[in-house]
């Protein structure tokens, strides 16, 4: 059943929730309560990750061998060039793996994970960038003292390694936002028929399966990934779409990796802990109220069908 709206055709999922400001993302397959699907789409998302993650370690190996670096070395892991180029490049393909993987299990059309609309919007992408961007560029520069990131040093080597960052990590958010807050997000979703606990259990258990495959450990380390992970799948949710929640993580992962290229310190990459995370957490919850609220001029004319709320 759909309902017509000026702005293009609404699901019934969606139209469920014409009187909130949700989209109808999280639940755009409609109510599926077989947990088999949830359980296929999760073990299925994380087991390939986990399949991938350990491809890339020999790859990314040999590849240190080739350009002339010190192999990446298991018992002592800190971060080597080849490994983490070849890392970001094998995450990246968790983009087409959960797309064939929610067309597997849920019957779903390609494109139908981008958004509601069908479609990657990359005018919504475009149109957040001009606050994301910024906000983020300023928080790097602030932040770098307290993280203690070296003077950049300008050599060929690290000049080259800013351009590899620059494509691949945006590649590498994606992934891991389709997989997350695309895939296992509306898995979850799909089990609960009302709108508001489907968003609230997915984005709860996905933002804490995001911390967890991360790595995280210490109580600060866990906040971090779970406020990340919360707020990509409100901004998720909220647009009707991945194309926010990937400029974001893409914007944070690069610019905060930027400067300790260039420092050539990409070895003492690790995950953030102490009270240092609060900015970031701050940071990316004002930001995510400001698109919440900024969501309607986002989303205009890309055919998503996103209310302002009320009040």
């Amino acid at each position: 059943m759909t309902t017509s709206r000026p702005d293009g055709p609404l699901t019934s999922a969606q139209s469920s929730t014409a009187r909130s400001p949700l989209s109808g993302y999280v639940l755009a397959l409609g109510h599926r309560p077989q947990p088999w699907r949830a359980l296929v789409a999760a073990g299925g998302g994380i087991v390939i990750l986990l399949l991938l993650v350990a491809t890339a370690v020999p790859v990314g190996i040999a590849v240190d061998r080739v350009i002339g670096v010190t192999p990446f070395d298991p018992a002592n892991p800190s971060l080597t060039t080849g490994v983490w180029a070849v890392g970001n490049l094998f995450i990246a393909l968790l983009v087409p793996v959960s797309t064939v993987l929610h067309a597997i299990i849920d019957g779903a059309a390609p494109g139908t994970l981008s958004s509601v609309a069908g479609r990657f919007r990359w005018v919504v992408l475009a149109r957040a960038a001009v606050v994301v961007v910024p906000v983020w560029i300023v928080f790097t520069v602030l932040v770098q003292p307290a993280l203690g990131t070296g003077s950049p040093r300008w050599t060929g080597l690290n000049l080259v390694l800013c351009v590899v960052a620059v494509i691949t990590i945006p590649l590498q958010s994606a992934g891991e936002e389709y997989l997350f807050r695309g895939l296992l997000l509306r898995a979850v979703g799909a089990l609960f028929a009302r709108p508001v606990v489907a968003f609230v259990v997915a984005t709860l258990t996905t933002a804490l399966g995001f911390g967890l495959v991360h790595g995280a450990s210490d109580p600060w380390a866990v906040a971090y990934y779970i406020v990340m992970g919360i707020s990509f799948a409100v901004l998720a949710e909220r647009t009707g779409g991945l194309e926010i929640p990937v400029l974001v993580h893409a914007a944070n992962n690069t610019l905060l990796l930027v400067p300790v290229i260039m420092a050539g310190q990409l070895s003492t990459v690790s995950t953030p802990t102490g009270p240092v995370v609060l900015v970031p957490v701050v940071v990316m919850a004002v930001t995510t109220f400001v698109l919440w609220r900024s969501t309607p001029w986002l989303t205009r004319s890309t055919g998503s069908a996103v209310l302002t709320p009320a009040g």
